[in-house]
């Protein structure tokens, strides 16, 4: 079985240059900084204003949840691909992915970035399976959370990033 989630992100900065962070090397190299079990790979097969984002990060086993330490059967490696769309107005469309190795799990999604007021808001859309007889059901909420978690951390990291652009 899946779990379908739903959520919105407001930021402070402007669509336009929200999304022109969100598509460029340099934003993701300084996002991923000195995360030393981090991985990141950037493309832009379909042209300026958009990306193609792989992200591998292995799991600090201090920061794994006590139920999935118990059905892992190696390292928690976790993989991410986001790929994000041009701007169309003020809007752009993005995917997800996810998936993890050391308990067979995926995530996929859209992410829909707007213009809301003098900011902009990220709305999240999803589903995550957990393949864990008896306990992938109760493991699922806490990938969503994760899921949360990433994309809250993310709008910290921007608001933070415009902060010390404008500053500099």
């Amino acid at each position: 079985m899946s779990r379908n989630f739903r959520f919105t992100v407001s930021y402070t900065v402007p669509v336009e240059e929200l999304h022109r962070a969100l598509t460029s090397d340099e934003f993701w190299h300084a996002r991923f900084e000195g995360a030393e079990t981090a991985t990141i790979e950037l493309a832009h097969p379909n042209g300026p204003g958009t990306i193609h984002l792989r992200m591998t990060e292995t799991a600090r086993q201090d920061k794994i949840p006590a139920i999935v330490r118990k059905v892992l059967k190696a390292e928690l490696v976790l993989e991410r691909t986001d790929d994000w769309g041009p701007l169309d107005g003020n809007s752009a469309a993005g995917t997800f992915s996810a998936t993890s190795s050391g308990i067979s799990s995926e995530m996929t999604g859209k992410y829909l970035l707007r213009a809301a007021g003098t900011g902009s808001e990220l709305e999240v859309t999803g589903s995550v399976k957990v393949k864990v007889p008896l306990v992938g059901g109760a493991i699922e909420p806490l990938a969503e959370q994760l899921q949360h978690r990433v994309v809250n951390s993310e709008r910290k990291f921007v608001e933070k990033y415009f902060a010390t652009e404008s500053g500099a």
